[in-house]
């Protein structure tokens, strides 16, 4: 479980871990807000394409192979990152990145479902959503004090050190299970799915930059969902399917993936945007950065474990309707402590967003999976990673596009504290950011609101036995 652990680690801090790196990264590049952005977005975007495709893989090849592949692959990116001469060989670096952490969150979620039993089964994927909570805000941290430094090439460094521990690690501990029978991979579907999930995330993250009208936008979002299209299709038609689509049909899924999708937007973009405020708002750099998150890291680890621990006391439910409920609430605090240019007052939004995102985590994991037959756990694993991937595209995109339409155009990625008349037009665009991010979590908190119960007292839904996709028989009343 440890090495799980590690390897979900190492995916998740890749995501924000760049975050408080990009001013000083646009700086040496001498670019843009939209430039610099991909160096955050090609990661995103990659591993929400492929997450699906890795988990098929290792259900059908064997998840310690794929999880063996991925490490590899994020150890020689990472070091290229760290050399990276260029904006453009950065960016393509971290989408390389982003093929090798694509590995790690289906089969460590797989693992975590196949080796606890159901009644345990929340507390050991609370760890691993924990991990996923609280990594992107640790990365923060660790990523203000290596660039303070050592300058930001550090912050890709740290990967191949921890990649290369988790890595000896997964090759003496991880055993590999054979699958229950051979099927053949589904390349046409996965292919479909990897052309259309791509341009549609890329017009969703870009459009901030592009604008939601440019030709590039509507052309990259038209052919993703043509595409998609295409992969429903021969999911729907195939005897062997890469995403099996009766999945979707579950309540248990459906409704978990969306509210996933509200937390990954709302979480995301309000991480990326954070930095930024802080920086041209309040003046800080990068340890002053690294200590105005560490509140939120603490939240993080705080409220992912324990709502692992309160599903099974209070039932699952509950603990989703009120960690997006609380989320929703931090959102507005943040909001209107965003106006007063003072931290002390956006203090108490940033304890509740932390509190109420890092709870949502886990209940949701654990409800999209809970249904899922041994032979399609690891794809079905993947979707809550796809779902909270793209909402954080969506997210990032739809907050940037929000605070940009207050920003003057001589504010750059890389400004540090503005004058107090743009900081006044910066804040204001905060506010409307967040109160954006309150709206998608209030979508949220509807799907959040019709995801059953699967686990605590009066639970209704039982969980699939391994292997065969039948449920057990039910107790009588």
């Amino acid at each position: 479980m440890a090495v799980v652990v590690g390897g979900m680690m190492l995916q998740v801090l890749n995501i924000s871990i760049v975050n408080i790196a990009l001013p000083s990264i646009a700086q040496d590049f001498h670019s843009g807000v939209s430039g610099t952005g991909w160096v955050v977005t090609g990661y995103l975007v990659t591993q929400a394409v492929l997450l699906p495709i890795a988990g098929r893989a290792g259900d059908l090849y064997g998840r310690r192979r794929v999880w063996v592949a991925g490490i590899l692959i994020m150890v020689l990116a990472s070091a290229l990152c760290a050399v990276a001469w260029s904006e453009p060989a950065l960016v393509v670096f971290r989408i390389m990145q982003g093929v090798g952490a694509s590995a790690m969150a289906p089969t460590a979620f797989a693992y975590a479902a196949i080796l606890f039993p159901p009644e345990k089964r929340g507390l050991a994927l609370g760890v691993l959503s924990g991990i996923m909570a609280v990594a992107p805000v640790l990365a923060l941290n660790l990523a203000g004090v290596l660039v303070g430094v050592w300058g930001w090439r550090s912050v890709f460094w740290f990967t191949p050190v921890m990649a290369l521990i988790v890595l000896v690690g997964a090759l003496f501990v991880m055993h590999e299970r054979p699958p229950s029978e051979t099927r053949p991979f589904d390349m046409l579907g996965a292919a479909l799915a990897a052309l259309g999930l791509f341009p549609l995330l890329t017009a969703l993250s870009q459009a901030s930059a592009w604008g939601w009208t440019a030709p590039r936008t509507l052309i990259f979002g038209a052919l993703g969902i043509v595409f998609l299209v295409l992969f429903t299709w021969r999911e729907r038609t195939t005897d062997d399917p890469m995403l099996d689509l009766s999945l979707l049909t579950l309540s248990t899924v459906r409704n978990a993936n969306l509210a996933g999708f509200a937390v990954g937007g709302a979480m995301f973009g309000t991480l990326i945007l954070l930095p930024f405020y802080f920086s041209t708002v309040l003046g800080y750099s990068g340890i002053e950065l690294s200590l105005a998150i560490t509140p939120v890291a603490a939240c993080f680890m705080i409220g992912a474990p324990t709502s692992g621990r309160l599903m099974s006391m209070v039932g699952s439910d509950v603990v989703v309707r009120f960690a997006v409920g609380t989320a929703v609430a931090g959102a507005i605090a943040l909001a209107l402590g965003a106006m007063t240019q003072s931290y002390v007052w956006m203090l108490p939004g940033l304890i509740l967003t932390g509190l109420g995102l890092s709870s949502a985590t886990s209940p949701v994991t654990t409800t999209a999976i809970h249904e899922a037959p041994h032979d399609r756990i690891g794809v079905a694993a993947a979707l809550p990673n796809v779902a909270r991937y793209s909402g954080g595209a969506l997210g990032g995109a739809l907050l940037g596009t929000v605070l940009a339409m207050s920003l003057p155009a001589s504010v750059t990625a890389d400004s540090r504290l503005l004058p107090l008349a743009v900081r006044e037009q910066v804040a204001q665009g905060m506010r409307a950011a967040l109160f954006t991010a309150a709206g998608i979590l209030l979508l949220g908190l509807v799907a959040a609101w019709r995801m059953p119960r699967v686990i605590g007292p009066g639970a209704r839904i039982v969980a699939m036995i391994p292997g065969t996709g039948e449920h057990p028989p039910r107790p009588r009343d």
